[in-house]
């Protein structure tokens, strides 16, 4: 693997362990063994670091984003689309734990997540209106915006509000599935009868990995 690769892996696993606000480029460089005029030839600061962490992340999520558009069931995209949140979360959690303050920092990491989000955005939209003529959903259509806005916002910060929530910085991975059904209670009231058994089945999946990671 090259230093670079080193660098940015070791970087977020140091960020997620130990919050990315305690950890300097020192600490980056010490942990990998290099030193710090090493490191600083291939990031000019953190928060170049963090960039390129993010392009990282971006990446995953374009490649995962594009595996949905070869799965035909509309409520089988959705679950796919929660498999997709949980792992980019679980990954790179101390993004989610300190968004608002990471993104002030670096005008060019939020000019990229604005647009990344643009893209998510219109694809969870997308996926709620292919349920709604399938007749899965009971939704109308001036409804479909704040229902997206919902999951947008509760599979973003469910990982900061969690933080609020306890004393200990690490959040185990239960606690994320714990957010993965969240969205289900927010599509709940919108389901039909006809697809009730299925969402249902869907919803004791996720019950069952949240007291298995328990």
């Amino acid at each position: 693997m090259k230093t670079r690769d080193k660098i940015i892996h070791a970087s977020v696993d140091l960020f997620n362990e130990k919050g990315e606000r305690n950890i300097t480029t020192n600490h980056i460089a010490s942990h990998l063994g290099i030193s710090p005029g090493n490191l600083y030839y291939h990031f000019r600061n953190k928060e170049d670091i963090i960039y390129a962490i993010y392009t990282e992340y971006a990446d995953d999520l374009v490649r995962n984003f594009e595996s949905l558009e070869n799965i035909n069931h509309p409520l089988d995209s959705i679950l796919r689309y929660m498999d997709i949140v949980f792992q980019l979360v679980s990954k790179f959690r101390f993004f989610y734990s300190n968004l608002p303050v990471l993104l002030s920092k670096n005008p060019a990491l939020k000019e990229r997540y604005s647009e990344m989000q643009r893209a998510i955005k219109a694809k969870v939209s997308s996926m709620i209106k292919t349920l709604q003529q399938d007749g899965m959903l009971n939704i109308k259509d001036d409804e479909i915006e704040d229902v997206t806005s919902l999951i947008r916002i509760t599979s973003t910060f469910w990982l900061s509000y969690l933080q609020t929530q306890q004393e200990e910085t690490y959040i185990e991975d239960s606690n994320l599935y714990d957010g993965l059904l969240k969205i289900f209670s927010i599509l709940s009231p919108y389901v039909t009868d006809l697809a009730r058994a299925e969402f249902e089945k869907a919803r004791q999946h996720y019950i069952f990995l949240e007291q298995q990671a328990q």
